[in-house]
């Protein structure tokens, strides 16, 4: 997995150099990233080079009460 520390604001041109320079290189063949529902995640460029690097993206529910522990019932 990749990880990078930013200090500047995260744009679409930033997540899409990351993703190109950083993470694509560094995972196996055939996964799945999944992503939130930020609108920069959907930016063309960025799914296209997922996929051409044989990978599939997966995307969040815009909002999952499911997934949130603060919402599982206390016992």
């Amino acid at each position: 997995m990749a990880v990078g520390l930013f200090f500047c604001s995260i744009n679409s041109d930033v997540f899409y150099a990351w993703v190109t320079r950083r993470l694509l290189p560094t995972l196996p063949p055939h996964c799945v990233i999944v992503m939130d529902n930020a609108s920069f995640h959907k930016r063309l460029d960025i799914q296209q080079a997922i996929s051409k690097a044989g990978h599939r993206i997966e995307y969040l529910t815009p909002y999952s009460p499911d997934l949130n522990p603060h919402f599982y019932p206390q016992r």
